[in-house]
């Protein structure tokens, strides 16, 4: 007795293996990277050492996943697109970073390690996101503020917020977008605590 499979049953159960087939191909995760800003040491060099606190972030910040914005109370994430770390890590160390090589500090270090310091630099994330829009924009907020832990109080605090045109509405016209606007954001705060430390010579030497 022999079987005979009509065309129907036939390409039905051909787009069964087919998707079967493409089920048990995972898709490639793409990872993403953040350089921090160019610097030429200028200006004087003063005797403050700076701590560079943890940096905080919503939830959805502390992932890896990139996250889009697609209504003003609607989050999602990519999963084939991430960065390197999540980014706070990657914020926190791009301000140690550009502070360390302004050369304007006597040492900049995480305030993990053992060194003491005359300052905290804190910060947090607020947004670091693709918005869906036209044209697509990557938006940057966040916060920084400096403490003085011998006088038990933030001395300075400052808020960067923008959105970055992208160049196109690919992931890596993003990433590129959201680079450069952190980057600025990076280089602005950096400026206001040099700006503070710089016109307040006393209070650096009272904290000591």
């Amino acid at each position: 007795m022999s079987f005979r499979m009509s065309a129907g049953t036939a390409a039905l159960a051909a787009g069964i293996v087919l998707l079967l087939a493409g089920c048990g191909a995972a898709k490639p995760i793409k990872y993403y990277s953040l350089d921090a800003p160019a610097i030429t040491p200028s200006g004087p060099r003063t005797d403050v050492a700076l701590l560079i606190g943890r940096f905080g972030a919503p939830t959805l910040y502390r992932d890896t996943r990139i996250v889009y914005r697609t209504g003003a109370n609607e989050l999602g994430v990519y999963e084939a697109h991430r960065w390197v770390e999540a980014p706070a890590i990657m914020v926190q160390e791009m301000v140690l970073q550009y502070l360390r090589r302004s050369g304007r500090y006597k040492s900049v270090q995480n305030i993990a390690s053992n060194a003491q310091g005359d300052y905290i630099v804190r910060g947090r994330i607020e947004r670091f996101e693709q918005v869906e829009q036209k044209p697509i924009t990557a938006r940057v907020w966040l916060h920084m503020s400096l403490y003085d832990p011998k006088g038990g109080s933030t001395v300075w605090a400052q808020n960067y917020e923008h959105d970055e045109d992208a160049a196109g509405t690919d992931l890596d016209s993003i990433v590129a977008a959201l680079d450069k606007n952190l980057q600025r954001g990076v280089v602005e705060l950096a400026g206001g605590i040099d700006q503070y430390i710089a016109s307040h010579p006393r209070a650096a030497e009272a904290a000591k």
